[in-house]
């Protein structure tokens, strides 16, 4: 989930490979330097599926199943603090999509909540959060929320009526295929299956799971 500045080629824009910033460094107090930070969403689902399940889903950086025209790449990684690149497909007004390509930071935060800061690419500064919140031993809710930093008061306006929109509809298409797939994978999963009992066996396993997406 991804937007910045870059240049275009193919319909694919870009960030600059240059912006790679390397974890033990940490990354730049974008935040900080903004005092007035912009809202985007909360947007949330609520999912036929172990919280879990999808903590374990969510953190599969670069694995499993992904919607066409969508990737990513682990550029550096200590721990659970991560530097990603990701290729996002983003709907347009008029039926139209764009593939955007984002450097990210990314944390996790197990058992139950994934950070991100765009490092490089159409929002940089963007800082967004996803909670997944249990509703029962099958059945969750994630919880999205995001924050802007615009440094000039044009990027502010064009957030506003352009860009906040297109990425409340990515990750309101991004829901959506991760609950088709979850539930699927709940269905036929022993680990996953709503029994009493499982939800913290299977909470301790996905906790313990290497990070994927």
């Amino acid at each position: 989930m991804a937007y910045g500045r870059g240049t275009v080629v193919s319909g694919v824009e870009t960030c600059p490979a240059s912006q790679t910033i390397p974890i033990g460094r940490g990354t730049v107090g974008l935040m900080n330097r903004h005092p007035v930070a912009l809202k985007v969403g909360p947007i949330d689902a609520e999912i036929d599926a172990p919280a879990a399940l999808l903590f374990q889903m969510l953190g599969a950086i670069g694995q499993g199943a992904q919607r066409p025209g969508e990737h990513a790449e682990i550029l550096e990684r200590a721990g659970d603090a991560l530097v990603c690149d990701f290729w996002t497909v983003v709907s347009l007004p008029f039926g139209r999509t764009r593939s955007v390509r984002t450097r990210e930071a990314v944390r996790l935060v197990p058992p139950d909540r994934i950070e991100y800061e765009h490092l490089g690419g159409p929002i940089r500064g963007l800082r967004e959060s996803i909670t997944v919140e249990p509703l029962g031993d099958c059945r969750s809710r994630l919880v999205y929320r995001g924050t802007y930093p615009p440094r000039r008061r044009l990027a502010g306006l064009a957030f506003r009526l352009l860009s906040r929109g297109a990425v409340e509809r990515a990750v309101r298409d991004h829901f959506a295929d991760l609950g088709q797939r979850a539930e699927a994978r709940a269905g036929r999963s022993r680990l996953f299956r709503a029994e009493p009992g499982n939800a913290e066996t299977a909470s301790t396993t996905a906790a313990g799971a290497p990070a994927r997406r």
